[in-house]
């Protein structure tokens, strides 16, 4: 970073904490108060614990003890608190509609606090269910692809997508052990780890190495950066797994079964700039070693690959990052995701190229996956006919 960028940074930072989230955090927290006045104390120090994280933001890459536990500890509060924040407030909006009628008669915390306990119970619920989704179940996607023009050596490939890992501190190593061993199970011919593989701090790597050795030593297991690596230090990233159980493609391919799998880079790598713009991602890069008789197969890290790929022709894109929202109904194809993002979750016809979206096989910051538990998918290449 240069001083002028990490001034903007820092003054965008601050610009979005006071237009955003302080009026969002005061105006709920007053509400609560004066809806529900017994638990004044409560409230209070669920205010105090769910912003303590903004201290620690501006000092998160300095990867040291004291913030890799600040961040693990903080992290979630923050999340989930802000998150409540923002749906209560607009529980708030409708709870000032419905009472309108009545204002004459009534005050509006009276009106709203029955409603306010039964909403809150739902949270609550709603919480617990979505953490027991996050930590407990494993979800595996099955599909066929087809692909027009498929070379016969690769018909019938497996290939198992994950992505999303974040392996960070409180990442359980029996939960890695059973994510590898399910993707061993599906007797793939090829695992993707498309980016997100740990929580920005290259100090959790080993962790995640620990973890792969459960995959089968016959079963080559690829990978590409995601924005939580580059958001990290992703040079250290690419250096700690060079000769290791994963191998990490930033731009570059390998030939199986006369399929190129190309890993694409992060565009968070744009983002961040400085000596990281050397990991940008260019598609010419990760495509330049196909043999002429070879299909390409991209993945990557974030879904909006899909622009480039598809003008390219490309038959097939793999990818993550959208985690789904953490919140959904996969069986309606609907994800919270959904709301901000075109392409979001499963299979989608772009043009002439394919993209298929994992929802993420862990979860970040906060373990709640409400509808979305995490997902392995296979994906199983046939030729269309």
């Amino acid at each position: 970073y240069t001083p002028r960028s990490m001034l903007i940074r820092l003054l965008l930072f601050v610009g979005i904490l006071l237009v955003v989230f302080v009026p969002v955090n005061f105006f709920t927290w007053r509400q609560l108060v004066r809806i529900h006045p017994r638990r004044r104390r409560l409230l209070s120090a669920a205010l105090v614990a769910g912003n303590l994280f903004w201290v620690v933001i501006p000092f998160l890459q300095l990867f040291n003890p004291v913030t890799r536990v600040a961040r693990a500890l903080l992290g979630p509060l923050w999340f989930g608190w802000q998150s409540f924040a923002i749906l209560y407030l607009l529980f708030l909006v409708a709870m000032l509609i419905a009472w309108l009628p009545f204002r004459s008669r009534r005050a509006f915390a009276p009106f709203a606090r029955r409603p306010s306990q039964a909403f809150l119970i739902l949270l609550v619920v709603g919480f617990l269910a979505g953490w027991v989704q996050a930590v407990v179940p494993l979800h595996v996607e099955s599909i066929k692809v087809e692909i027009p023009q498929l070379p016969s050596a690769a018909t019938g490939m497996r290939v198992v997508l994950m992505g999303d890992l974040h392996v960070g501190l409180f990442t359980r190593a029996s939960r890695l052990e059973r994510i590898f061993r399910t993707a061993g199970e599906l007797r793939p011919d090829v695992v993707l780890l498309a980016g997100d593989l740990i929580d920005d701090d290259p100090a959790f790597v080993q962790a995640l190495l620990e973890g792969s050795r459960f995959l089968p030593d016959e079963v080559p297991l690829l990978a590409v950066p995601g924005n939580h690596e580059m958001y990290g230090d992703p040079l250290r990233v690419i250096e700690q797994l060079k000769g290791s159980r994963i191998t990490m493609l930033v731009n570059e391919g390998i030939l199986m079964r006369s399929l190129w799998i190309a890993g694409l880079s992060d565009y968070a790598a744009l983002q961040m700039g400085g000596r990281f713009a050397q990991l940008a991602p260019d598609l010419d890069k990760a495509l330049a070693g196909k043999p002429t008789d070879a299909m390409p197969l991209v993945f990557v890290h974030q879904p909006k690959a899909i622009e480039e790929t598809s003008k390219r022709g490309i038959p097939l894109v793999l990818a993550a990052h959208t985690h789904g929202g953490q919140l959904g109904f996969r069986p309606f194809g609907w994800s919270l995701a959904g709301v901000f993002l075109r392409y979001h979750m499963g299979l989608y016809a772009v043009g002439n190229t394919q993209l298929y979206i994992n929802t993420g096989t862990g979860y970040w910051l906060l373990p709640f996956r409400l509808g979305m538990s995490p997902e392995i998918t296979l994906v199983e290449l046939v030729p269309r006919n």
